[in-house]
């Protein structure tokens, strides 16, 4: 049984934008458990929200202190070893997505010119106006 789709809105309703986010917490909060739990990892979750005067915090206020700081102490270096820019990641993406395009053109070509050489193995016609290229491809292939 599947979910149904949430519409991303900000939900008018007072009552059910709050139930909306008690319920949103406990996820969040799960999910920020399980690594914790499964890689033995720490893991630090701070939400500023609306219904609290204060922040809430995971698991609790000194672990996060301690993983806030702990990270800030390590050198710049190892710090942002693993951070992205919005624009680098924008790039990084764009690159992976040409390199899959090439694979798929090349793919693409690669089948068209054996269904070219089936076509002439079953003698129909060669096309007059292909160009040396493709007879070149037809030869790879």
């Amino acid at each position: 049984m599947y979910r149904n789709q949430v519409n991303y809105a900000l939900i008018e309703d007072a009552s059910k934008r709050r139930v909306s986010y008690n319920k949103r917490l406990k996820g969040i909060l799960k999910k920020s458990d399980e690594p914790k739990t499964l890689c033995d990892v720490e893991v630090a979750t701070v939400i500023y929200g609306p219904y609290r005067n204060e922040p809430y915090t995971f698991p609790n206020n000194d672990v996060v202190q301690n993983t806030f700081i702990k990270s800030k102490e390590l050198p710049t270096l190892e710090r942002s070893k693993n951070k992205v820019t919005r624009e680098e990641f924008t790039m990084q993406r764009i690159k992976k997505l040409e390199e899959q395009l090439q694979k798929v053109r090349k793919e693409n070509r690669v089948k068209e010119m054996t269904n070219e050489m089936y076509e002439v193995f079953n003698r129909k016609i060669v096309l007059a106006d292909m160009n040396p290229s493709d007879f070149n491809d037809l030869y790879v292939v």
